[in-house]
Protein backbone atom coordinates (compact mmCIF):
# COMPACT_ATOMS: atom_id res chain seq x y z
CA UNK A 1 0.00 0.00 0.00
CA UNK A 2 2.74 2.10 0.60
CA UNK A 3 4.18 2.06 -2.95
CA UNK A 4 1.69 3.32 -4.52
CA UNK A 5 1.62 7.07 -3.77
CA UNK A 6 5.35 7.00 -4.67
CA UNK A 7 4.10 6.19 -8.38
CA UNK A 8 1.80 8.47 -8.72
CA UNK A 9 4.41 11.08 -7.83
CA UNK A 10 6.72 10.00 -10.08
CA UNK A 11 4.14 10.02 -13.18
CA UNK A 12 3.02 13.78 -12.18
CA UNK A 13 6.66 14.42 -12.16
CA UNK A 14 7.25 13.22 -15.93
CA UNK A 15 4.47 14.76 -17.02
CA UNK A 16 5.68 17.79 -15.41
CA UNK A 17 9.08 17.41 -17.31
CA UNK A 18 7.14 17.24 -20.69
CA UNK A 19 5.08 20.36 -20.06
CA UNK A 20 8.43 22.44 -19.36
CA UNK A 21 10.19 21.03 -22.31
CA UNK A 22 7.49 21.86 -24.60
CA UNK A 23 7.08 24.98 -23.11
CA UNK A 24 10.53 25.89 -23.98
CA UNK A 25 10.31 24.77 -27.56
CA UNK A 26 10.28 27.16 -30.09
CA UNK A 27 6.99 27.39 -31.80
CA UNK A 28 9.06 27.19 -35.40
CA UNK A 29 10.51 24.23 -34.35
CA UNK A 30 8.46 21.16 -35.57
CA UNK A 31 8.74 17.06 -35.29
CA UNK A 32 8.67 15.50 -38.29
CA UNK A 33 7.53 12.48 -38.49
CA UNK A 34 10.43 9.47 -39.75
CA UNK A 35 8.36 9.05 -43.13
CA UNK A 36 8.14 12.58 -44.41
CA UNK A 37 11.95 12.89 -43.05
CA UNK A 38 12.79 9.41 -45.62
CA UNK A 39 10.76 10.77 -48.14
CA UNK A 40 12.58 14.41 -48.55
CA UNK A 41 15.46 12.41 -48.74
CA UNK A 42 14.77 10.03 -51.74
CA UNK A 43 13.88 13.20 -53.43
CA UNK A 44 16.91 14.67 -53.23
CA UNK A 45 18.75 11.40 -54.18
CA UNK A 46 16.23 11.34 -56.96
CA UNK A 47 17.35 14.80 -57.74
CA UNK A 48 21.28 14.42 -57.43
CA UNK A 49 21.13 11.21 -59.91
CA UNK A 50 18.85 13.53 -62.83
CA UNK A 51 21.56 16.25 -62.60
CA UNK A 52 24.64 13.28 -62.35
CA UNK A 53 22.82 11.45 -65.63
CA UNK A 54 23.40 13.60 -68.37
CA UNK A 55 27.12 13.88 -67.17
CA UNK A 56 27.39 10.29 -67.29
CA UNK A 57 25.65 10.78 -70.91
CA UNK A 58 28.71 13.06 -71.87
CA UNK A 59 31.31 11.11 -70.29
CA UNK A 60 29.85 8.09 -72.28
CA UNK A 61 30.11 9.53 -75.41
CA UNK A 62 33.61 11.40 -74.87
CA UNK A 63 34.73 7.62 -74.11
CA UNK A 64 32.93 5.99 -77.26
CA UNK A 65 34.32 8.77 -79.54
CA UNK A 66 37.97 8.00 -78.69
CA UNK A 67 37.25 3.91 -79.20
CA UNK A 68 35.27 5.12 -82.54
CA UNK A 69 38.76 7.17 -83.62
CA UNK A 70 41.15 4.43 -82.40
CA UNK A 71 39.56 1.50 -84.53
CA UNK A 72 39.42 3.31 -87.60
CA UNK A 73 43.00 4.30 -86.80
CA UNK A 74 43.32 0.33 -86.70
CA UNK A 75 41.98 -0.47 -89.57
CA UNK A 76 44.24 2.17 -91.55
CA UNK A 77 47.14 0.78 -89.92
CA UNK A 78 46.03 -2.47 -91.14
CA UNK A 79 45.51 -2.04 -94.60
CA UNK A 80 48.62 0.35 -94.97
CA UNK A 81 51.00 -2.87 -93.95
CA UNK A 82 48.89 -5.03 -95.93
CA UNK A 83 49.89 -3.02 -98.79
CA UNK A 84 53.22 -2.48 -97.53
CA UNK A 85 53.45 -6.13 -97.60
CA UNK A 86 52.31 -6.34 -100.74
CA UNK A 87 54.61 -3.45 -102.05
CA UNK A 88 57.85 -5.83 -100.78
CA UNK A 89 56.23 -9.05 -102.46
CA UNK A 90 56.20 -7.73 -105.94
CA UNK A 91 59.52 -5.98 -105.28
CA UNK A 92 61.07 -9.40 -104.56
CA UNK A 93 59.31 -10.66 -107.38
CA UNK A 94 60.97 -8.13 -110.24
CA UNK A 95 64.38 -8.21 -108.08
CA UNK A 96 64.06 -12.24 -109.14
CA UNK A 97 62.54 -11.83 -113.03
CA UNK A 98 65.21 -9.16 -113.25
CA UNK A 99 68.23 -11.52 -112.43
CA UNK A 100 66.53 -14.39 -114.59
CA UNK A 101 65.94 -12.27 -117.34
CA UNK A 102 69.57 -11.37 -116.93
CA UNK A 103 71.44 -14.59 -116.62
CA UNK A 104 68.97 -15.74 -120.03
CA UNK A 105 69.86 -13.25 -122.30
CA UNK A 106 73.53 -13.16 -121.08
CA UNK A 107 73.97 -17.14 -121.37
CA UNK A 108 72.00 -17.13 -124.64
CA UNK A 109 74.56 -14.51 -126.01
CA UNK A 110 77.65 -16.57 -125.13
CA UNK A 111 76.12 -19.50 -125.97
CA UNK A 112 75.62 -18.18 -129.84
CA UNK A 113 78.53 -16.21 -130.57
CA UNK A 114 80.72 -18.58 -128.68
CA UNK A 115 79.54 -22.03 -129.11
CA UNK A 116 77.16 -21.24 -132.07
CA UNK A 117 73.67 -22.50 -130.30
CA UNK A 118 71.91 -21.20 -128.02
CA UNK A 119 68.96 -21.64 -125.70
CA UNK A 120 65.80 -21.57 -127.47
CA UNK A 121 63.14 -20.54 -124.94
CA UNK A 122 65.60 -17.67 -123.08
CA UNK A 123 63.67 -15.43 -126.10
CA UNK A 124 60.29 -15.97 -125.26
CA UNK A 125 60.77 -16.08 -121.88
CA UNK A 126 62.56 -12.95 -121.42
CA UNK A 127 59.72 -11.22 -123.38
CA UNK A 128 57.37 -12.37 -120.56
CA UNK A 129 58.85 -11.70 -117.58
CA UNK A 130 59.43 -8.01 -118.86
CA UNK A 131 56.13 -7.53 -119.56
CA UNK A 132 55.35 -8.59 -116.01
CA UNK A 133 57.93 -6.83 -114.18
CA UNK A 134 56.55 -3.59 -116.14
CA UNK A 135 53.16 -3.89 -114.98
CA UNK A 136 54.14 -4.99 -111.25
CA UNK A 137 56.82 -1.91 -111.08
CA UNK A 138 53.51 -0.42 -112.24
CA UNK A 139 51.28 -1.17 -109.08
CA UNK A 140 54.85 -0.43 -106.50
CA UNK A 141 54.90 3.04 -108.16
CA UNK A 142 51.31 3.60 -107.08
CA UNK A 143 51.61 1.91 -103.70
CA UNK A 144 54.44 4.50 -103.42
CA UNK A 145 53.02 7.63 -105.38
CA UNK A 146 55.97 7.85 -107.18
CA UNK A 147 54.09 8.06 -110.67
CA UNK A 148 55.04 11.11 -113.20
CA UNK A 149 53.01 14.19 -112.17
CA UNK A 150 52.92 17.61 -112.97
CA UNK A 151 52.38 19.85 -109.75
CA UNK A 152 53.02 23.24 -111.16
CA UNK A 153 49.65 24.66 -111.21
CA UNK A 154 48.29 22.57 -107.84
CA UNK A 155 51.04 23.66 -105.66
CA UNK A 156 49.47 27.51 -106.56
CA UNK A 157 45.96 26.03 -104.92
CA UNK A 158 44.11 26.32 -101.75
CA UNK A 159 44.40 23.27 -99.61
CA UNK A 160 40.70 22.64 -99.80
CA UNK A 161 40.92 22.85 -103.85
CA UNK A 162 43.98 20.92 -103.73
CA UNK A 163 42.46 18.26 -101.98
CA UNK A 164 39.62 18.08 -104.37
CA UNK A 165 41.71 17.76 -107.18
CA UNK A 166 43.29 15.16 -105.39
CA UNK A 167 39.98 13.27 -105.47
CA UNK A 168 38.88 13.94 -109.27
CA UNK A 169 42.50 12.82 -110.26
CA UNK A 170 41.79 9.37 -108.27
CA UNK A 171 38.80 8.77 -109.47
CA UNK A 172 40.14 9.12 -113.17
CA UNK A 173 43.15 7.33 -112.12
CA UNK A 174 40.43 4.18 -111.21
CA UNK A 175 38.38 4.69 -114.52
CA UNK A 176 41.26 3.92 -116.47
CA UNK A 177 42.63 0.95 -114.05
CA UNK A 178 38.97 -0.75 -114.50
CA UNK A 179 38.96 -0.17 -117.90
CA UNK A 180 42.76 -2.00 -118.36
CA UNK A 181 40.98 -4.83 -116.09
CA UNK A 182 38.06 -5.22 -118.38
CA UNK A 183 40.10 -4.96 -121.62
CA UNK A 184 42.94 -7.65 -119.86
CA UNK A 185 40.36 -9.90 -118.50
CA UNK A 186 38.87 -10.13 -121.98
CA UNK A 187 42.65 -10.79 -124.22
CA UNK A 188 43.35 -13.62 -121.09
CA UNK A 189 40.23 -15.41 -121.54
CA UNK A 190 40.85 -15.34 -125.66
CA UNK A 191 44.38 -16.06 -126.16
CA UNK A 192 44.45 -18.31 -123.05
CA UNK A 193 44.14 -21.05 -126.11
CA UNK A 194 46.75 -19.84 -128.13
CA UNK A 195 50.35 -21.04 -127.37
CA UNK A 196 53.77 -19.82 -127.91
CA UNK A 197 55.59 -21.45 -130.70
CA UNK A 198 59.02 -22.19 -128.77
CA UNK A 199 58.00 -22.40 -125.19
CA UNK A 200 54.72 -23.55 -125.52
CA UNK A 201 53.22 -20.75 -122.69
CA UNK A 202 49.84 -19.46 -123.13
CA UNK A 203 49.77 -16.07 -125.27
CA UNK A 204 47.15 -15.07 -122.47
CA UNK A 205 49.79 -15.11 -119.90
CA UNK A 206 51.26 -11.99 -121.04
CA UNK A 207 47.52 -10.16 -120.75
CA UNK A 208 47.63 -11.89 -117.24
CA UNK A 209 49.77 -9.08 -115.92
CA UNK A 210 47.59 -6.46 -117.33
CA UNK A 211 44.42 -7.83 -115.19
CA UNK A 212 46.70 -8.33 -112.14
CA UNK A 213 48.01 -4.81 -112.33
CA UNK A 214 44.25 -3.68 -112.91
CA UNK A 215 42.91 -5.54 -110.23
CA UNK A 216 45.74 -4.46 -107.40
CA UNK A 217 45.90 -1.12 -108.79
CA UNK A 218 41.69 -0.33 -108.24
CA UNK A 219 41.73 -1.79 -105.35
CA UNK A 220 44.63 0.47 -103.96
CA UNK A 221 42.67 3.48 -105.74
CA UNK A 222 39.48 3.11 -104.64
CA UNK A 223 40.84 2.63 -100.96
CA UNK A 224 42.18 5.74 -101.13
CA UNK A 225 39.37 7.85 -102.40
CA UNK A 226 37.08 6.79 -99.87
CA UNK A 227 38.64 7.14 -96.86
CA UNK A 228 40.49 10.55 -95.75
CA UNK A 229 43.66 11.62 -96.76
CA UNK A 230 44.79 11.39 -93.81
CA UNK A 231 44.59 7.71 -93.59
CA UNK A 232 46.52 6.69 -96.16
CA UNK A 233 49.11 8.70 -95.23
CA UNK A 234 49.35 11.57 -98.28
CA UNK A 235 52.73 12.85 -98.50
CA UNK A 236 52.11 17.06 -98.38
CA UNK A 237 53.79 18.49 -101.51
CA UNK A 238 56.46 20.59 -101.54
CA UNK A 239 56.98 23.99 -103.17
CA UNK A 240 59.60 23.55 -105.37
CA UNK A 241 62.68 25.81 -104.52
CA UNK A 242 64.33 29.01 -105.95
CA UNK A 243 67.02 27.08 -107.08
CA UNK A 244 65.25 25.07 -108.86
CA UNK A 245 62.98 27.66 -110.85
CA UNK A 246 66.23 29.39 -111.83
CA UNK A 247 67.46 26.18 -113.49
CA UNK A 248 64.17 24.63 -115.17
CA UNK A 249 63.99 22.16 -112.63
CA UNK A 250 60.91 20.05 -112.70
CA UNK A 251 59.54 20.38 -109.38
Amino acid sequence: MTALPHRHRDASLGDDTMNKLTQEMPLSMSIKPPSATHAESRKAAGAEQNKAAPQDKTTVQEKTAPQDTAAHSNIAVGITALFKGLEKTLTLLMVLALVAMIVLVFVNVVLRYGFNSGISISVELSRFLFVWVTFMGAVTALIRQEHLSVNTFVDKLPAAMRAGLDRLVTLAMLGCCLMLLKGSYAQTVLNWNNLSPISGIPVGVFYLAGLMAGVLMSLILLWRLLTPLVLHAVTPRVAPSHASDSQGDTP
